[in-house]
């Protein structure tokens, strides 16, 4: 079921991944305030959710580490996005959706698009998809 007072919070994100997005296709870079920021707006107003903050921060560190992307900006946005999760069922799915987008997304940029795999690699528009697929999963759950 849709929550009608979270509804603002989750429009600013959906907006904010899209801007991101958008900023990380074209530039591979964006201000570090910019996520900083709006992990911080999120922290605040989805504070009860904040031990699935943390997991997902400890499993967007895990990735970092194994190199499954590069820069602190989407361990933010993964952060960011685990304040949107109210069970542990829905973090699983969530942690899915990463592995399996961000796996399917990297082999495709290697393979079609010829890049290497050390070149840096646009991971929050993955990271959008895995944002709409979560809400589409919440709405049906």
């Amino acid at each position: 079921m849709i929550q009608f007072q979270n509804y603002p919070i989750e429009m600013f994100v959906l907006l904010f991944l899209i801007l991101l997005s958008y900023l990380d296709f074209k530039h591979k870079e964006f201000p570090a305030v910019l996520t900083s920021g709006a992990l911080f707006l999120v922290a605040i107003t989805k504070y009860h959710n904040i031990e699935f903050g943390l997991l997902a921060f400890i499993l967007a560190w895990f990735l970092m580490e194994f190199d499954f992307f590069q820069g602190v900006a989407d361990l933010k946005v993964i952060t960011m996005m685990g304040f949107f999760i109210s069970s542990i069922g829905l973090f699983l799915i969530f942690a899915m959706l990463v592995v399996i987008f961000g796996t399917t997304y990297k082999i495709l940029m290697v393979k079609v698009v010829k890049m290497k795999e050390t070149d840096e690699i646009a991971f929050v528009p993955i990271l959008f998809v895995v944002y709409i697929t979560l809400n589409i999963v919440r709405y049906l759950t």
